[in-house]
């Protein structure tokens, strides 16, 4: 299900994203690599493929999400940097270059790359904040505590509301080279 807002005709998942190997005000090196080898990279670096594959989907929804913002609100591009998200967690979320990627990661990836979490009303992807939720606590979601929902029974939107609020969906986008960005 793709949404139409005035103005805009459809959020596009990009072919590719450019990744900043550090803090964005740190000089490193910047890598260009396809949106959903990126996507596998982060829920390899980030989940355990053990889990509930119910709290995976609901993770990388969230994984999905932050990508998508950064490159439709030109959250870097429009302060002046050449890349699209960087892979320090302080700032978004872990990109390790050149690692390994799960199975399972490789297989739910396949199938929910271009699915984002989205407010109801709105069109843009949410900035979908996630932390451990053992070592680090913030108001998003906590991934250790998505596996006890998974585990309870909760469905990935069920997961996704409990952190986030029953106010989301989620919104299946086309693939493809990007055509709209926010537009203020």
């Amino acid at each position: 299900m793709s949404t139409s807002i005035p103005g805009l005709t459809n959020i596009t998942v990009p072919e590719q994203i450019t990744v900043h190997l550090g803090p964005p005000d740190q000089p490193a090196q910047n890598v260009t690599l396809p949106f959903i080898d990126y996507i596998k990279n982060v829920a390899s670096s980030e989940l355990y493929p053990t889990w509930p594959e119910n709290a995976i989907r609901a993770n990388v929804f969230a994984i999905v999400s932050i990508a998508l913002n950064r490159i439709f609100t030109d959250w870097y591009r429009s302060r002046g940097y050449n890349f699209d998200i960087t892979s320090d967690t302080r700032f978004d979320q872990a990109y390790v270059r050149d690692r390994g990627i799960y199975e399972t990661m490789d297989r739910i990836v396949d199938e929910i790359f271009n699915v984002y979490i989205s407010r109801k009303g709105r069109f843009e992807p949410l900035y979908a904040l996630f932390c451990d939720g053992r070592v680090s606590q913030c108001d998003g979601l906590y991934q250790w505590g998505s596996v006890d929902l998974s585990n309870l029974g909760y469905t990935p939107l069920d997961i996704l509301k409990y952190y986030y609020g029953e106010d989301i969906s989620l919104i299946t986008a086309p693939a493809g080279e990007l055509k709209y960005r926010y537009p203020g």
